[in-house]
């Protein structure tokens, strides 16, 4: 007897629970997008300028710290955030610092040491890149590599390149120093390098993009 089975549900891994529950956690980091958006159009009065920018993210990631820090150490606290926000906190943050604390980190340093586009650039790469990789790795990473999936990498790259299209769209910075930030913070997404992502692909991207256009 034929099979009455139709074709396979291209949606159906979106409705799984492991993924539900990684769509969650990245719809907080993807809120993050708005910093570089921020830094590139400037429609705030403040904070303007290195400084103030300075001043904002190092505040923000003490802050930050300091939360970590309680989470961990002080029991009715991590508690509180088992309770609240369950599973979206991976193994590995349970006793070190969340991945929303180096994403700050990570955009203090950009600042820094890279020009505010290329600070801007890079940090939407990994706020865009990391998210889309993980989510479409997570639904539909079949083909592994460095304990990752080929899918989620060219779902991340994807995603990198259409952030790196809006930069060159907009006039902030020429095609290919876009394109060459896009495919280094995707790299370095998907390589083993025991450096947390957050802080790699900012790191990468903004100095990648640095070399090729001379800006510092």
């Amino acid at each position: 007897m034929p099979s009455t089975a139709g074709p396979p549900d291209p949606l159906a891994p979106l409705r799984r629970k492991s993924w539900l529950t990684e769509a969650q956690r990245k719809s907080i980091h993807l809120t993050f997008i708005l910093l570089p958006l921020e830094l590139l159009h400037q429609w705030l009065p403040w904070p303007r300028g290195k400084g103030e920018w300075r001043l904002v993210l190092v505040v923000a990631v003490c802050g930050a710290v300091l939360v970590d820090l309680l989470r961990i150490h002080e029991q009715r606290a991590r508690r509180w955030f088992r309770e609240f926000f369950g599973q979206m906190i991976r193994p590995h943050e349970r006793w070190g610092l969340l991945g929303s604390t180096y994403l700050l980190l990570a955009a203090l340093l950009a600042i820094e040491i890279f020009h505010r586009e290329v600070a801007a650039a890079a940090i939407g790469f990994t706020v865009v890149g990391d998210a889309f990789a993980a989510l479409g790795g997570r639904a539909y990473g079949r083909t592994r590599i460095f304990g990752k999936s080929i899918e989620g990498f060219a779902i991340g790259l994807a995603g990198c390149l259409v952030w790196a299209a809006y930069l060159a769209t907009v006039g902030h910075l020429p095609w290919n120093v876009v394109v060459t930030g896009a495919v280094a913070a995707s790299l370095v997404e998907l390589l083993p390098i025991p450096l947390d992502d957050n802080l790699g692909m900012t790191l990468a991207a903004g100095y990648a993009m640095t070399l090729l256009a001379g800006t510092g």
